[in-house]
């Protein structure tokens, strides 16, 4: 098998004034299992985590997840946030539920400059303010699909 490898592909023509490389290299993770965390505090949420190693120090890192949650009981208050390892790199994001069955989607995108060629892992972490928050489920147990993570190295 034949395989041609390069560092980028420019139009013809030559990027457009202000355009940059593009993206360089996209890594996925897909949550299809359900999850439950009684946590007050930051807990991984298993499975969606991804590494991606940059190719250069300059390039940016976009972020994309999709997240369908739900809760324990009535009036629940949950959160997640995006991590590059340790540290949170996306706001806190507030879930509030008004019943057990139900089960929303929430989708974040950002663009992270970690200034890095070391191996970076992107995570999402979840806790609760009281009950319990679920993953791919609602209060009643049913299932609710799937969940990702996706980060592409944008080329500067």
């Amino acid at each position: 098998m034949s395989q041609i490898k390069v560092d980028s592909i420019i139009p013809r023509g030559g990027l457009p004034s202000g355009a940059s490389g593009g993206i360089i290299q996209m890594k996925q993770a897909i949550k299809t299992d359900k999850f439950a965390t009684s946590s007050t505090s930051y807990t991984d949420i298993t499975g969606l985590s991804v590494t991606i190693t940059p190719q250069s120090s300059s390039n940016k890192i976009l972020v994309f997840s999709s997240l369908r949650i739900g809760a324990g009981g009535d009036n629940r208050d949950n959160k997640y946030q995006i991590y590059r390892g340790s540290t949170a790199i996306s706001e806190e994001n507030f879930c509030r539920f008004n019943g057990t069955a139900e089960n929303y989607v929430f989708c974040d995108v950002l663009l992270d400059s970690p200034s890095s060629t070391s191996t970076l892992t992107y995570k999402v972490r979840a806790k609760v303010e009281n009950n319990e928050l679920f993953v791919n489920r609602d209060g009643s147990n049913r299932d609710f699909g799937q969940c990702s993570i996706t980060v592409m190295e944008v080329g500067m």
